[in-house]
C-alpha cells in the first residue's frame, strides 16, 4: 500500500502542472481588435478598380460592342424634321432614348476633349475600317462621321447621308452601333442592299448584283437606268417598273434620279 503514495503523488503534480499552464496569446496575425482601422493606401496609390468593367467607360466608349457612348468625350447636335430648335445631347443613349427619335432628321457628333485627340482602342479600330491606312490619331473626322450616322437618319434625309456615304465608312457605323435602333439599316447601306439617288456601281465597294426594287412610292419625276459593263444602257424606266423590280448584274451600273431608295430583295 505505501508503495502508491509516490504514484499518487507524482500523478497529482502531473494534473496540477496542466491546469495552472497559461492559455497561448494571439498573435498580431490572429484577431484583429475592435478598434483597429485599415491599412492607409500611399497617396497617389488607387485601391482598387475605379471603373465598373460593364460601365463601358475607361478604356472606351465601349462602341466597338454596340454599347451606347457614355464616355464623356462626345456630344450630338440635333435637327428635327418638325423644324423645332436643334437640341444638344451627351451621349447615343441619350439621343436613341430621346422622346422625339423618330421625328429627328439626323444629328452632327462633336468631340468634346481633351486636345489634342488621341483615339482609344475602340476608337482606333473604327477609325481603320472607316479610312484603312490612315493614323487613326488623324481620323476624328472619319468617327465622327461614323458616330452621326449611328444616331438617327431619316428617310427624308437617307439618300443624302447613307446613300452618298463611302462604304468603308458605312461599315464602320455598321461595327459602330450594331444594336443602336437603325443597326439593321445600316447594315444594308453598309452590306450594298440599299442604294440611293445618284450613280452606284455592281462592285466590292458598290451594290451587289441581284434584284432590287424602290422601298416607296416615288414623287413624280423619277427616272433610272442600268448600263451595262461596256456602257451600254440595258434598261431605263420610272416609278412604275421601279416598284416592280429591276435586276443588276456584276459590273451593271444603276443611275437613279428623283426615285428615293432601292433595296435588294432577292
Amino acid at each position: 500500500m505505501r508503495a502508491l503514495y509516490p504514484l499518487a503523488a507524482a500523478l497529482l503534480l502531473l494534473v496540477s502542472g496542466c491546469s495552472t499552464a497559461a492559455p497561448p496569446q494571439p498573435t498580431a496575425s490572429s484577431t484583429p481588435s475592435a478598434t483597429s482601422s485599415p491599412t492607409p493606401t500611399p497617396s497617389g496609390t488607387a485601391a482598387g478598380p475605379t471603373t465598373d468593367p460593364g460601365s463601358g467607360q475607361g478604356a472606351g466608349s465601349g462602341q466597338g460592342a454596340g454599347a451606347p457612348d457614355d464616355s464623356g468625350r462626345f456630344s450630338y447636335l440635333c435637327s428635327s424634321l418638325d423644324g423645332v430648335p436643334d437640341v444638344t445631347l451627351s451621349s447615343l443613349a441619350e439621343v436613341w432614348s430621346s422622346t422625339g427619335y423618330l421625328r429627328l432628321a439626323s444629328c452632327q457628333a462633336r468631340y468634346e476633349g481633351p486636345d489634342p485627340y488621341e483615339p482609344t482602342e475602340d476608337e482606333a479600330r473604327i477609325i481603320s475600317i472607316a479610312q484603312p491606312g490612315v493614323n487613326p490619331s488623324d481620323g476624328l473626322d472619319a468617327y465622327l462621321a461614323a458616330l452621326g450616322l449611328c444616331t438617327r437618319v431619316s428617310d427624308d434625309a437617307a439618300s443624302e447621308l447613307f446613300g452618298q456615304s463611302p462604304r468603308p465608312l458605312l461599315r464602320a457605323a455598321s461595327e459602330l452601333c450594331p444594336r443602336g435602333p437603325q443597326g439593321k439599316i445600316i447594315a444594308l447601306w453598309a452590306s450594298g442592299a440599299r442604294a440611293a439617288d445618284g450613280t452606284y456601281p455592281v462592285s466590292a465597294d458598290g451594290l451587289t448584283p441581284g434584284r432590287f426594287h424602290l422601298r416607296k412610292a416615288p414623287p413624280e419625276g423619277c427616272a433610272w437606268s442600268v448600263a451595262g459593263v461596256d456602257g451600254k444602257v440595258k434598261s431605263t424606266g420610272g416609278a412604275a417598273e421601279g416598284q416592280s423590280g429591276i435586276t443588276l448584274a456584276e459590273k451593271d451600273v444603276l443611275t437613279s434620279d428623283k426615285c428615293g431608295i432601292w433595296e435588294k430583295i432577292e
